[in-house]
């Protein structure tokens, strides 16, 4: 593709995502806006069609309502179908949530004369399989990878130092949002008043570790409660946990909330116990931009979300976790000012949309073909 007929159109943009589960409904949102000069695409492989998602996000939103298993192995009818729906509008820049869209894209990365492919890796092990790594030595010179955070990006530099000049962060943002106060929101989750609540909103899988969090909570001798917001595979085992250590009055579970930041002023303070496993945690974001003081783990993704601007505990050490949830419960009201002053601050300066947008159009290799000025 010439240079004159690039500077003739806008710069297509095609964004790639697995479906609109957990954050991605936001993510595909936010990315799409960082693009809202050019022409942007957005593609979900699987989920069925949502209007009211589309409507959502700028530009043209397209759903292709991909079967179960049309995503494994090589994947050749699903590049089909998306090349299909391209048609000859080839795009400029390719954007892939994930493993199985870059992979597609690297499918289609074959038709792009002087285009740009930039895999956004949302968690850890990327490149992990034995299969992805080998992969990587054949893609071409235009194709890129962004982290979330920068653990996640030192990963794939340390396990891959070859593609190190390949790899950049961009961290999640967080929008505006409104929330419910904190006695609507107490009465919507079933969280009684007058009563110390730690909460945390999370899928209920492995590396959030809710388990560690019960332990600790039976370990506080006083009448705090801990409520729970989210649905997964570990529900039963965690009900029944809570249960068996007498805390079935003081554990709520609260069940999946498709809003659910707008229900954080219910909390007195948010806890994230989550393991190494966890690479951002945009529910992070969400508590410190509804004031809410927050506790996490060290582990190096939320560290590098929170910075100096939250309690921390030891990873996995139940007493370090129920010593800091005291603290939590003893902090003064001008601590607590302190603490969520600081995070609104370094959300302002870290995780805002135009700091995002600032960070990927400012990529040279992204504004060599869509440079912001684009359309303006």
């Amino acid at each position: 593709m010439s240079e004159n007929r690039l500077m003739n159109r806008k710069p297509r943009v095609l964004q790639l995502c697995h479906d609109y589960k957990g954050p991605f409904r936001t993510v595909t949102r936010q990315y799409a806006g960082c693009f809202a000069d050019c022409d942007v695409r957005t593609v979900f492989l699987r989920g069925t069609k949502s209007t009211q998602l589309a409507e959502s996000i700028p530009g043209e939103v397209d759903f292709l309502m991909l079967e179960r298993g049309a995503l494994s192995g090589l994947k050749l009818d699903a590049a089909a179908q998306l090349e299909t729906l391209i048609g000859s509008e080839v795009p400029d820049i390719v954007i892939a949530h994930r493993y199985k869209p870059f992979y597609l894209s690297m499918l289609l990365n074959r038709r792009m004369e002087r285009g740009l492919v930039l895999g956004v890796m949302h968690e850890y092990g990327f490149l992990r399989r034995r299969t992805r790594s080998f992969f990587s030595r054949f893609w071409g010179d235009n194709v890129y990878l962004i982290g979330v955070s920068e653990p996640v990006c030192e990963e794939i530099r340390q396990a891959q130092p070859r593609l190190s000049g390949r790899v950049h962060q961009v961290p999640h943002a967080i929008e505006a949002g409104t929330l419910l106060d904190s006695v609507s929101a107490r009465h919507q989750l079933g969280v009684p008043l007058g009563t110390y609540c730690y909460g945390v909103i999370g899928r209920l899988v492995h590396k959030k570790n809710h388990e560690l969090l019960i332990n600790a909570l039976a370990r506080l001798d006083d009448h705090s409660v801990l409520a729970i917001i989210g649905g997964g595979e570990l529900e039963k085992d965690l009900v029944a946990q809570a249960a068996r250590l007498g805390l079935a009055e003081r554990v709520i579970f609260c069940g999946h909330h498709d809003d659910a930041r707008t229900l954080l002023k219910a909390f007195d303070s948010f806890v994230l116990p989550s393991t190494e496993e966890e690479a951002f945690g945009m529910v992070l974001l969400e508590a410190m931009a509804a004031s809410v003081p927050v506790l996490t783990s060290d582990a190096p993704g939320p560290a590098s979300v929170v910075g100096d601007t939250a309690r921390m505990f030891r990873c996995g050490n139940l007493e370090d976790l129920t010593e800091q949830m005291k603290q939590m419960q003893s902090l003064s009201q001008p601590d607590e000012r302190e603490l969520t002053g600081l995070a609104l601050d370094r959300l302002g300066a870290r995780f805002s949309l135009t700091a995002q947008r600032r960070k990927i159009r400012n990529l040279p290799m992204v504004d060599q073909l869509a440079p912001e000025s684009t359309g303006k």
